[in-house]
């Protein structure tokens, strides 16, 4: 994902944060079992209220977070492991230590969305092409083009309050947890796309014309929203996850157990839910709360929301409510929520199970 793309991808709607610096934060260990059942740290990209310099942050002990590394304020990564973050460049995609080199150019075509597998061998990614976008497997020095689907289109709308498109704006391009798949989910202001093939190029869904959007992986399984609320493909077939719901950006736990999402009442508040995927059922968090991310698997960041003014040109029963300034994490075995210091994270790790 870009600021450089073409395509407006909601960075700051995948973002998340974890209470430190000046801020109140969360109490307790977070033990490395509950970073996606490995010996690996639990690590995030985030910026720090007051600053624009993005880092990487050890939050294994979310109450004592440490920062591994300063990235500046240029770059828009993600986790490639447990040591490496890639971003899109002048040059093209790049990928780096977490120290900043030695830089690896990986592509030097103008990448739009992209996304890597679970291994860090592979990456996916997007060109624009007379066709509209063109999505591009490099793995072993050798690149191919996989599909191509229409684009987009662009706008600027999704990011002021009486905008109801925000709802269902997303651009996603991504492998599935287990690396089996290739999933791209594109809903803008044309008509959306969505694209499924095998990690080997064998295009197995293809459908432009019912509204695809707000697509997660956990595991092999693949959820997305549709007119007729949450689905999920699985092992070939999709079929009902949670009907007629409207969630907003869903992020998927690293234990692979739950995902966390968005959806907004009448009045346009944001109401924050967690869905037991085993069982589907579904229990709200809080509300006046958008944007929720897993941080891990027990904690939780959401933005705050607060009441429209005259200059937001919120109208009558906006279809959303402007963000509060303030940002907070809710841990779910206290059941409690304390207020961040941190103003967004743009990827964690280990990614979801």
């Amino acid at each position: 994902m870009t600021k450089t793309s073409v395509i407006p991808v909601l960075v700051a709607a995948l973002v998340l944060a974890v209470g430190c610096g000046s801020g109140t934060t969360p109490t307790g260990n977070q033990s490395p079992a509950t970073c996606g059942g490995t010996s690996t740290s639990c690590l995030a990209l985030v910026t720090v209220r007051g600053s624009d310099q993005l880092v990487v942050r050890d939050i294994t002990d979310i109450a004592n977070p440490k920062t591994e590394a300063n990235l500046g304020p240029n770059v828009v990564p993600v986790f490639v492991s447990a040591t490496e973050v890639s971003y899109p460049s002048n040059a093209g995609l790049v990928r780096a230590p977490f120290a900043g080199s030695p830089k690896t150019v990986v592509t030097s075509q103008a990448v739009g969305l992209f996304a890597w597998s679970p291994d860090g061998r592979t990456v996916v990614y997007t060109v624009e092409s007379p066709a509209g976008l063109d999505v591009h497997q490099l793995t072993g020095g050798v690149d191919r083009i996989l599909g191509s689907s229409p684009r987009g289109g662009g706008g600027g709308c999704e990011s002021i309050a009486g905008c109801a498109i925000a709802n269902s704006v997303d651009f996603r391009l991504a492998y599935s947890r287990d690396g089996a798949y290739v999933s791209l989910v594109i809903n803008g202001f044309a008509p959306s796309s969505f694209r499924l093939w095998s990690s080997d190029g064998k295009l197995l869904r293809s459908n432009d014309s019912q509204g695809t959007t707000m697509s997660v992986w956990s595991g092999g399984s693949l959820y997305f929203r549709d007119a007729a609320g949450v689905q999920v493909w699985r092992d070939g077939a999709v079929s009902t996850f949670l009907a007629g719901v409207t969630w907003i950006r869903p992020s998927a736990s690293p234990d692979g157990k739950a995902i966390v999402y968005a959806a907004r009442d009448s009045s346009g508040w944001a109401h924050t839910y967690i869905v037991d995927i085993a069982t589907k059922k579904v229990r709200e968090l809080n509300m006046a709360r958008s944007e929720p991310v897993f941080l891990t698997s027990r904690y939780i960041w959401y933005r705050g929301e607060r009441e429209c003014v005259e200059a937001d040109n919120c109208g009558v029963n906006p279809p959303l409510h402007p963000a509060s300034g303030k940002t907070y994490i809710y841990d779910l075995q206290g059941g409690t929520e304390t207020e961040s210091a941190i103003t967004s994270v743009y990827d964690v790790w280990p990614h979801a199970a």
